[in-house]
């Protein structure tokens, strides 16, 4: 199992497959490890060769002692680029994700060959900050009313305690489909109790979350170099498609798609879509 100690000394476990001569990345969102992937992994590692990365906080990677931010996670991904001997290539970020690779391409454009930033935001705006209190009132008793940015990190904390089965079920009403969630419950309660049982930390997904609560990369968007391709859903509950909109405006080379029906979860829901698009845009001279 290779891990790469980080700038901090966090580590971060990653996995490698395929044997193409690209290197590609995939970075999951916010609780979620490298399994987040697993209709993705088969279709690129037949031409890519594929690294799977535990962010900080999830799956075999560390949870290291106080908060973290998205540069931080993205500092994660060069070290392991480093360990590897890649000067450069092509990353795949949805979400959480995404927010980490907005801040790779900006502290280290050339390292990035081409990005696509799924389902991602540059920063929260009050309409995903009271989604994210709702979250943390469901995970555990809280007075919402009462957060503000001046306690925020008090209200991680008890997330910290909370149950990891009720976050879970909060985040699968806001990252599926209706549709999805009723025709495949036992897929997605399968894929969750195998996960709760090995790989989810509840320590770690709330200082994911904390570092979700302060990111901004809206400064950050005009210093990515590489061409970009921004891909969202236009039925994305948890984040609006007017996100990736606002991102792509700031990316000068980038591409903008809106998929239709793609929820949150889309490149879950709608694999072959999703990997369409990425491998077209990736192929692309």
């Amino acid at each position: 199992m290779p891990f790469c100690v980080s700038h901090d000394g966090a580590k971060i476990h990653y996995e490698i497959t395929g044997n193409g001569e690209k290197e590609l990345f995939f970075i999951m969102g916010l609780g979620v490890d490298k399994r987040g992937w697993l209709f993705q992994v088969p279709y690129f590692s037949e031409k890519y060769r594929v690294f799977l990365v535990d962010n900080r906080g999830v799956g075999k990677s560390d949870v290291p002692e106080g908060f973290f931010s998205t540069e931080d996670m993205a500092k994660d991904i060069l070290c392991i680029m480093d360990k590897e001997g890649v000067e450069k290539a092509y990353f795949v970020g949805a979400s959480m994700g995404g927010m980490i690779l907005q801040k790779l391409g900006a502290i280290a454009p050339e390292r990035v060959e081409k990005l696509v930033l799924a389902c991602t935001l540059a920063k929260l705006d009050e309409h995903e900050k009271e989604l994210m209190k709702k979250g943390l009132k469901f995970v555990k008793d809280i007075d919402v009313d009462k957060i503000d940015e001046s306690n925020i990190k008090e209200y991680i904390k008890l997330v910290i305690e909370s149950d990891a089965e009720r976050i879970f079920s909060f985040l699968s009403k806001n990252i599926f489909s209706p549709q999805f969630l009723e025709q495949n419950k036992e897929l997605i309660l399968d894929f969750f109790r195998n996960y709760l049982n090995d790989g989810f930390k509840v320590k770690g997904f709330a200082k994911q979350l904390y570092a979700i609560l302060n990111h901004d990369s809206t400064e950050d968007l005009e210093k990515i170099k590489s061409k970009t391709l921004v891909i969202t859903g236009d039925k994305d509950k948890m984040v609006p498609k007017e996100k990736s909109i606002f991102i792509a405006r700031r990316i000068k080379n980038s591409i903008l798609k809106i998929v239709e029906n793609g929820s949150h979860a889309f490149m879950f829901e709608m694999p072959d879509v999703f990997n369409k698009e990425v491998d077209k845009f990736l192929s692309e001279n």
